[in-house]
C-alpha cells in the first residue's frame, strides 16, 4: 500500500509539474507575438538531480507560477535525435546544448529572449529557493525586455 501511495504521489506530482512545458516550436511562436521570453531545462531521463528538480521545484505552485506568468517553459532531453532551433539555426538538441551555448552538466537552464536568442545560462541542481532566486534575478534585471544582455550566472 505505501509502494502504491509514493508511487501515485510520484505520477500525480509529474503530470502537475509537466503541465506548463511547451514544446520548442510552440514556444518560439507565442514567445515572439507576446514578446515574452522562454526558460529552457536541459536535462536527462537517467539524470537523477533533473528527476529531484521535476519532483520537488517544478511541481512547486510558487516555482510554476513565477515561470507561467513571466516565461514560456520547454524541456529539451539531451539524449535525443530531435532537432531544435538553436541561436538561429536547426540543430540536434545534444549539438546546441554542447557546441553552440557551450553548456556544462545538467540539469541546466538557458533563458531566451522572444527571438530565440540566448541570455543567460545557470548549470545544477538547486531547490524551490534557489530557482526562485534565479527567476526573481532575470525579472529584476530585465533580461526579459533587453535581449542585449548577455551572461552566465
Amino acid at each position: 500500500m505505501k509502494v502504491f501511495l509514493l508511487g501515485l504521489f510520484l505520477f500525480v506530482g509529474f503530470s502537475f509539474a509537466d503541465s506548463f512545458w511547451k514544446p520548442m516550436q510552440e514556444a518560439l511562436m507565442l514567445a515572439k507575438k507576446d514578446k515574452r521570453p522562454i526558460f529552457v531545462e536541459y536535462y536527462a531521463d537517467w539524470c537523477v538531480p533533473c528527476q529531484v528538480m521535476q519532483a520537488n521545484v517544478f511541481s512547486d505552485k510558487a516555482v510554476q507560477k513565477k515561470i507561467e506568468d513571466n516565461f514560456y517553459a520547454v524541456r529539451l532531453n539531451v539524449d535525443s535525435m530531435d532537432s531544435v532551433f538553436c541561436e538561429s539555426k536547426n540543430v540536434p538538441i545534444k549539438e546546441c546544448y554542447t557546441s553552440v551555448l557551450k553548456l556544462q552538466g545538467i540539469p541546466s537552464y538557458v533563458i531566451l529572449d522572444y527571438s530565440g536568442v540566448s541570455l543567460l545560462s545557470l548549470s545544477g541542481a538547486m531547490g524551490k529557493e534557489g530557482m526562485l532566486r534565479f527567476l526573481d534575478k532575470i525579472l529584476y534585471e530585465g533580461f526579459q525586455k533587453n535581449s542585449k544582455k548577455k551572461g552566465v550566472l
